[in-house]
């Protein structure tokens, strides 16, 4: 039940997909919804799917504190879970451009290298 962070090893795979070509970043949540969910000590939290953590939060919510941490928490979630559906949307789409350049070549050779059954008379 830690925070969620980028770690240095997300970081280069990212590096690696833009350079084969991912150059948008998806978002799966918004950072600003976040926030505003996270004025409901754990709300944050519900709102990316962490309901052990919100809960958490929202029994320490008389602490001042976790209160403050919460907001925080919710903002690494969203980027966390952002980040992490980027990289699989851009690996599921670096894939799928892999696949039909290896099929079109495929074709290409398969085409190229039939010869006709009937040769024409000159």
């Amino acid at each position: 039940m830690g925070f969620k962070r980028i770690t240095p090893s997300m970081e280069r795979e990212m590096e690696q997909l833009i350079q084969a070509g991912c150059d948008k970043e998806y978002q799966y949540y918004d950072r600003d919804i976040a926030f505003l969910y996270s004025m409901i000590p754990g709300g944050g939290q519900w709102y990316t799917g962490e309901k052990d953590k919100a809960w958490l939060y929202l029994l320490s919510s008389p602490l001042i504190v976790p209160y403050i941490v919460s907001f925080q928490d919710a903002q690494n979630s969203v980027d966390y879970y952002n980040f992490r559906y980027t990289a699989k949307f851009c690996k599921s789409k670096y894939k799928m451009a892999k696949k039909t350049s290896e099929l079109k070549s495929s074709r290409k050779k398969k085409y190229s290298s039939k010869s006709p059954k009937y040769k024409r008379k000159r």
